[in-house]
């Protein structure tokens, strides 16, 4: 199993495709999309420690049939809405998910937004408890489960990282994104967790925001969020947008 998070190298500012944007009157976008459905999300535990490795993890046969329909509501928006560049976690399931949605819009014939890699992005790595299911834990580890019932933001599984530790990377990536001064509809392909720290960071919640948001439900699988810039800030549109999605 992996015991530390993925390396935090710089982030390489050079998008795969070398589309560029000119100057762009269109609104400012964001969208954070998460990835399909995985083996880990459909209940198969790992079978040895490489496959636990979260950098490895694949999506199932439904998750790339979800993957897909997101490439095909994404090649559904207007010029104006279009994301111009997608910024994605290093995990494999979620380059899997971008890769076969952009295989949609190559086959919509849409311009392909540019593509990075940022490593900032990667899901909150739980340590120790990594992939061990929260009724587990509170068999096994019942002095670690207190913990974090005690603390839900702050508690850091030992050798992982608190959602508080999650928010301050993902920080960075909308410093980048405020930066970016050629691409104004940016299109984050991430995890459930970023979702709900993006939320909490451009909607200006605190812990008791942040916690009311995670009990209506975190973000389903290559559902879309998005919000609008207003005014220098950030205004949510919808949230956990699945009407594009397959039941099956």
């Amino acid at each position: 199993m992996s015991t530390q998070p993925p390396a935090d190298h710089e982030t390489s500012g050079a998008p795969e495709y070398s589309a560029t944007h000119h100057d762009n009157p269109g609104p400012r976008l964001l969208y954070a999309v998460r990835h399909g459905q995985s083996t880990i999300n459909a209940g198969i535990r790992p079978a040895s420690p490489a496959e636990a490795d979260d950098m490895v993890i694949e999506l199932t046969d439904l998750g790339k049939r979800q993957a897909a329909a997101l490439g095909r509501w994404a090649a559904a928006l207007s010029p104006e809405q279009l994301p111009e560049i997608v910024l994605c976690s290093p995990y494999r399931r979620a380059v899997q998910t971008w890769q076969l949605a952009e295989a949609e819009l190559r086959a919509a014939g849409v311009a392909l937004p540019c593509r990075v890699t940022d490593p900032r992005l990667y899901d909150r790595f739980r340590g120790t408890l990594a992939h061990i299911p929260v009724s587990e834990v509170r068999e096994r580890y019942p002095e670690l489960y207190a913990a974090e019932q005690a603390d839900p933001l702050g508690y850091r599984p030992p050798g992982g990282e608190s959602f508080h530790d999650v928010a301050a990377r993902v920080a960075g990536v909308l410093d980048r994104i405020a930066a970016d001064t050629r691409h104004r509809r940016v299109l984050i392909v991430a995890h459930d967790a970023v979702i709900l720290l993006l939320r909490r960071l451009l909607e200006h919640l605190d812990d008791a925001g942040t916690l009311a948001v995670a009990a209506q439900g975190l973000a389903g699988n290559a559902s879309v969020t998005a919000w609008a810039e207003e005014a220098g800030d950030y205004r949510l549109l919808y949230y956990d947008h699945r009407a594009h999605l397959p039941r099956t």
